[in-house]
């Protein structure tokens, strides 16, 4: 099948880009074949059904097959055509390893079109960061604050310089508020280059604005957003219980709350009222 390739940057190719900075592998196997890896943790499914292959089977006009690949604990697919490889390889992806070198492609970072940047930026997170909440520490606090992961960071942490500093001049023009570093975990350790985003209002505002394809990532906004907090560590399955009304999230936690009944859904009630508060200050459209 004759492939289709874009004669532009679009939203969509922005999407396949960022996706592919963070799950993509670019092999040259000899002088003339090409191979296109795109695959992630086996818990993403999902995300990559329905999705990444819609996404990429629209934007190139491929067939495209998911499967399973047991030697290494992922799930995604495989693109053998050289037309799309060389096309990919042409925003400045490296064949083999690029963990250390992959960058924002120039196309992307030169973009004034702000779904373009906001497309690149669901990629990347989607595949290599994260949303997590944590507890808040100190006696100026309530119980249910201390005891429970409430407040949320979205947080990315690559190998690459260029990329975590690439992504974070595409939020420089979209008004977040965020916050960079750097850490070295032991002396044959790549540093680690993170990039985070801090808040209910940050996570508000990303929610509306960029937004998360992967349910993994998506069902940990839903449970704090239904519940004020969400517990760290949840299985997919865990999540889908908990969205569904199996499973109560009070049940992963060891450290009750004096008075759950009562003082929990006054303090969830608050919350969500501040969360519709912020929710109606941002632009429609």
């Amino acid at each position: 099948m004759e492939p289709f390739l874009p004669k532009e940057m679009t939203p969509d190719l922005a999407e396949i880009c960022g996706i592919h900075a963070g799950d993509g592998y670019l092999r040259k196997r000899g002088k003339t074949s090409f191979e296109l890896d795109i695959s992630g943790n086996v818990d993403e499914k999902e995300y990559y059904d329905t999705h990444v292959v819609p996404l990429f089977e629209r934007t190139f006009g491929l067939k495209i097959k998911p499967r399973l690949f047991p030697h290494r604990n992922t799930y995604g697919f495989l693109i053998c055509n050289r037309k799309v490889c060389e096309f990919i390889h042409s925003f400045g992806f490296p064949c083999g390893k690029k963990t250390l070198t992959v960058e924002v492609p120039k196309q992307i970072l030169e973009s004034k079109n702000i779904e373009i940047i906001y497309l690149f930026i669901r990629g990347v997170f989607d595949t290599d960061g994260t949303v997590s909440f944590k507890k808040r520490g100190g006696s100026g606090y309530r119980e249910f604050l201390k005891k429970r992961h409430s407040y949320p960071t979205i947080r990315l942490s690559v190998c690459s310089k260029n990329l975590r500093d690439g992504v974070g001049l595409l939020l420089m023009q979209t008004g977040f508020q965020f916050a960079f570093s750097q850490q070295r975990k032991g002396p044959r350790e790549n540093i680690s280059y993170t990039l985070e985003l801090e808040g209910d209002q940050n996570l508000l505002l990303w929610m509306h604005n960029i937004g998360f394809k992967n349910p993994v990532k998506a069902n940990r906004y839903l449970i704090w957003k239904k519940n004020g907090f969400n517990p760290p560590l949840l299985t997919f399955d865990q999540q889908k219980e908990i969205l569904s009304g199996k499973k109560n999230p009070h049940d992963y936690y060891k450290e009750k709350l004096l008075d759950e009944t009562t003082v929990l859904p006054a303090l969830v009630g608050r919350r969500l009222a501040l969360m519709k508060d912020l929710e109606s200050l941002i632009p429609k459209g």
